[in-house]
């Protein structure tokens, strides 16, 4: 560590990554779309963005980040913190009115991004909503990925900055989130959380400078920020990332780098190549992680063999990963269970509605405290204040229990919960006998009113229904499931309305049902 690092009280990302260039310089940091860049070449990337964004942004000026996965992003990112900037990370798949909505609310000095990818024109886009704010903002396009040239810039908007709104100290980025009807809200994320989060996930997947590490995640998403790009600067390993989501690219990178620990991938899409060759080529995968119940997790230790599979627990509000479990752990509790908290954050179980602490084994609401949850959301005051308890808890709108040793079990979003008369059930649970039943990977299940139970479950899915026997698929989930939680309807559909973080729109769907724009099959 220099002696300027220790002046300044804070460990940075660039400070990681200075520490890799020294002692690692010709690892590779980064594989990308074919190209390797070294710790070395990665930090001369940062310092030269660096030396153009000094010219441009100061201490606690809010950046904003409006491309793909590329070098550009990555050295950006690591460029901004070391400034003292604050990243603001959008999401590439929303509209340009939804990029408007969030310059709005979290006003950037600067938004850096590039001129087209797959089909879109970004600068374009992003020049119209820039060009009709209020006030200027900086657009610096970072579409050169080969070779470093000064970014060309320009000034939109009218009048001056609006930098009156104050970043708060230690901020190093603003994720927004959103849910699927909600404005989006911007979490407000502490540098000393990212790299405290980052320094547990290291420690629980046993990363260190040899390690091959490999992430679907987009850079955009608190998974690439934190889990793939801060945890791999600070452990020092590898990361092979994508550009776009792809099932046989995958395969092909984990078999050709012998990849060991993997975060962020898709597992639902290579179960459903149905290849005999994914098992082979994901021979050298140790550790993973995915989301879902223990008989899809199951599947994936078993089909596709990689031992260290593991449930895993946390959102942008905590910094990504809040409990986790280790390999070690046995398997079923792996699998069936979503972790322990890291070292000072803790859990608790709360009824919804009365808000009373529950004891053991009770099931809740998941409250969380500790150092890596958001101090809350920028300019949103009273989406802040909604957010904690009054006792300063965290309400994550989760459904959940702790065992007697404090681990907790993930059932499923409290508004997701459908209510059948006095019985409780979670969507998440019938949708996965429903893949299990038909083979399909896209399917919702959703509550429809009901004059006598108040709510029946309903199933949307995406297929061609001539290649299912309706009744006998009932019949199946009948001997899984309990009677009130098999569904009353099943409907089909061409695609699965989303939004721009990857959530089903369960009201669109009701509405296409209301208005008798789906088919029904049973």
């Amino acid at each position: 560590m220099t002696k300027e690092t220790i002046e300044r009280g804070a460990l940075k990302l660039a400070d990681l990554l200075r520490y890799n260039a020294r002692y690692f310089p010709h690892q590779v940091a980064l594989r990308l779309d074919g190209r390797e860049v070294t710790h070395a070449q990665l930090l001369g990337r940062v310092e030269s963005i660096g030396g153009q964004l000094r010219l441009v942004i100061g201490e606690g000026e809010r950046i904003a980040l409006w491309f793909q996965n590329s070098l550009n992003w990555l050295a950006s990112f690591i460029a901004i913190n070391d400034l003292g900037g604050v990243s603001v990370p959008i999401n590439t798949r929303l509209t340009s009115a939804e990029l408007g909505i969030i310059l709005r609310d979290v006003q950037p000095k600067a938004l850096i991004t590039t001129q087209a990818y797959r089909g879109r024109a970004y600068s374009e886009e992003a020049r119209a909503v820039l060009t009709d704010l209020p006030w200027a903002t900086l657009m610096l396009d970072a579409s050169d990925n080969d070779h470093w040239s000064e970014w060309p810039l320009e000034r939109l908007g009218s009048g001056s900055f609006n930098l009156e709104t104050k970043s708060i100290a230690d901020l190093m980025c603003i994720q927004y989130t959103s849910g699927t009807t909600s404005m989006p809200k911007g979490a407000m994320l502490l540098n000393k959380s990212y790299l405290q989060t980052a320094s547990y996930v290291a420690s629980c997947q046993g990363l260190n400078p040899h390690s091959e590490f490999i992430s679907a995640a987009p850079f955009f998403h608190c998974s690439g920020t934190m889990h793939a790009i801060t945890v791999c600067l600070l452990s020092g390993a590898t990361l092979t990332a994508m550009s776009a989501w792809e099932p046989e690219m995958f395969l092909r990178l984990v078999e050709q780098h012998q990849c060991s620990v993997s975060h962020m991938v898709y597992y639902r899409d290579v179960l459903a190549l149905e290849s005999s060759k994914s098992r082979t080529q994901l021979r050298s995968m140790n550790i993973t992680h995915d989301l879902g119940t223990a008989d899809f997790l199951r599947r994936i230790h078993d089909e596709l063999g990689i031992p260290g599979i593991s449930n895993i627990y946390g959102m942008t509000e905590t910094c990504g990963q809040f409990a986790m479990w280790r390999a070690g752990d046995e398997l079923d509790q792996r699998i069936g269970a979503n972790g322990r908290p890291q070292a000072g954050n803790l859990f608790r179980i709360a009824d919804p509605q009365t808000r009373e602490v529950l004891g053991t084994n009770s099931v809740g609401e998941i409250q969380m405290r500790g150092h890596t949850i958001t101090p809350g959301y920028f300019n949103h005051p009273e989406a802040t204040e909604q957010a904690f308890t009054a006792d300063g808890w965290f309400r994550s709108g989760d459904l959940g229990t702790l065992n007697e040793v404090g681990e907790l079990t993930y059932i499923a979003r409290l508004k997701d919960i459908i209510r059948v008369g006095g019985e409780n059930l979670a969507p998440v649970e019938v949708e996965q006998v429903l893949r299990d039943c038909t083979g399909l990977t896209q399917v919702c299940v959703l509550a429809l009113p009901d004059a006598r139970l108040d709510e029946v479950v309903s199933a949307v899915v995406v297929c061609n229904d001539a290649l299912h026997n309706w009744s006998d698929v009932v019949s199946q989930m009948r001997q899984r499931l309990a009677g009130f939680k098999v569904p009353k309807s099943i409907y089909i559909t061409d695609v699965l309305p989303m939004t721009a973080t990857n959530r089903v729109q369960k009201d669109v769907l009701k509405t296409q049902i209301a208005n008798q724009q789906l088919k029904r099959v049973i």
